[in-house]
């Protein structure tokens, strides 16, 4: 049985680094785990999930990147992959 995979494009935020990078993981991961990305560019680790409560030491709803970035107010872009593996924004 194939996994369903997501992916995450970011700039990283980290003072003089900048680095623009993609990476992937596990669909289920990020709906019921938690996922870490290490920056290319700059080796920092990036918080994107974290629905086990390890990073997050009081109870609230900011439990993705998504949820993060919304309460500051900022636009998130999701998207899916057409069958010519562009991809499809909504």
């Amino acid at each position: 049985k194939i996994e369903p995979r997501m992916s995450i494009t970011f700039t990283c935020t980290v003072p003089d680094c900048g680095t623009r990078s993609t990476h992937e993981f596990a669909k289920r991961s990020y709906e019921r785990g938690i996922v870490i990305v290490e920056c290319p560019g700059c080796h920092n680790r990036h918080l994107i999930a974290d629905h086990l409560g390890w990073f997050n030491t009081e109870e609230s709803k900011t439990r993705t990147v998504e949820d993060i970035l919304q309460a500051r107010g900022e636009k998130v872009r999701r998207g899916h992959r057409d069958e010519t593996g562009g991809v499809v924004e909504y």
